[in-house]
């Protein structure tokens, strides 16, 4: 049996083996509601920092939740999932997406997916993700008992033998990326210095955390997430974008904080910097361009500009065009 589907990353004779038609039908409506799989990256990107809680907490690691908190991830995952893409209720299951049942599983360990006797016979929706690596994965699976090994934990649920793995029809061609988390990659000492700032007068010290983030992580996106996380505040936007926040305080310095607006964006893509897009920010060190350097430059306010070097002197920037 063949199936008559235009599946992007993939090999026809792959799908013919692996595929039964339930899956084929499930994975080509998934295919049609997100062809390139970034509504699904951004879905589990949001819901890991969800869980973090950081704006609350603080916390920007797996590691730093309880046990209870992290078995709700992949009850988050189901619920995000199904609100994104409006997947309507299932009969038995999680889901109903053209016309099949379709169950919602999710594993931080790749194969730990623990499957309850109500899902076989029906389609399973396997979800893997992994923040330390800012990666993912998303498999359809035809649940059958012979895929299933043969221990079962204390609610009678089991996982996928070797064989059952095999028959996993993996999404988007396998192995993903999401948005990186930045402080796993952060070198510690700058994630200490970050953390650890203090304001010099009065108790603002999330704005000197804010601050201390956009000074010492420069020419990287930070998504609000992150922003969030460092502020522990109220409206943490604010701090990045008023005049009286990050931005206006390192201006001093000569430190640009640029948002998403179109005029940012020139200025980002004009100095070969990562461009914002809504609720991220970036932010850079400039100095004045000459015309005998090869630098990229920019124009503002009538005056040309180039990214800093370390030598360079710190030089009031310019304030950014409205």
């Amino acid at each position: 049996m063949s199936f008559d589907i235009s599946w992007p990353e993939h090999n026809p004779i792959e799908i013919e083996r692996k595929a039964s038609p339930a899956v084929a039908q499930v994975a080509s409506e998934i295919y049609r509601l997100d062809p390139s799989g970034e509504v699904f990256a951004a879905v589990l990107r949001d819901t890991l920092d969800q869980l973090y809680d950081g704006q609350r907490t603080g916390r920007w690691n797996f590691d730093q939740l309880f046990k209870t908190e992290k078995t709700h991830m992949g009850t988050l995952v189901e619920i995000n999932l199904q609100r994104e893409f409006r997947f309507p209720d299932g009969i038995v299951t999680d889901y109903h997406i053209a016309g099949i049942d379709v169950d919602c599983k999710y594993s931080m360990r790749m194969g730990g997916w623990e499957l309850p006797p109500e899902v076989i016979g029906h389609v399973a929706l396997l979800v893997h993700a992994d923040d330390r690596t800012a990666s993912w994965q998303a498999g359809l699976a035809q649940i059958e008992e012979q895929f299933l090994n043969q221990g079962k934990n204390r609610d009678s649920k089991k996982t996928l033998s070797k064989y059952g793995r095999s028959r996993i029809h993996w999404l988007w061609g396998g192995h993903r990326s999401m948005a990186p988390n930045l402080f796993i990659d952060l070198d510690p000492e700058l994630r200490s210095r970050i953390f650890a700032a203090k304001a010099k007068r009065g108790t603002h010290h999330g704005q000197a955390r804010v601050n201390e983030l956009f000074r010492l992580v420069q020419g990287r996106v930070i998504r609000r997430a992150e922003l969030a996380t460092v502020a522990q505040q109220d409206d943490p936007m604010k701090r990045a974008r008023d005049n009286q926040g990050a931005r206006g305080d390192l201006r001093r310095e000569g430190i640009l904080v640029l948002g998403h607006k179109k005029t940012h964006s020139a200025i980002a893509r004009g100095l070969g910097l990562p461009v914002p897009r809504i609720g991220e920010f970036v932010s850079v060190r400039i100095a004045p361009a000459s015309p005998d350097q090869e630098d990229l430059t920019v124009e503002i306010n009538g005056s040309t500009w180039r990214r800093a070097r370390p030598e360079d002197p710190e030089i009031t920037a310019p304030d950014l065009p409205k």
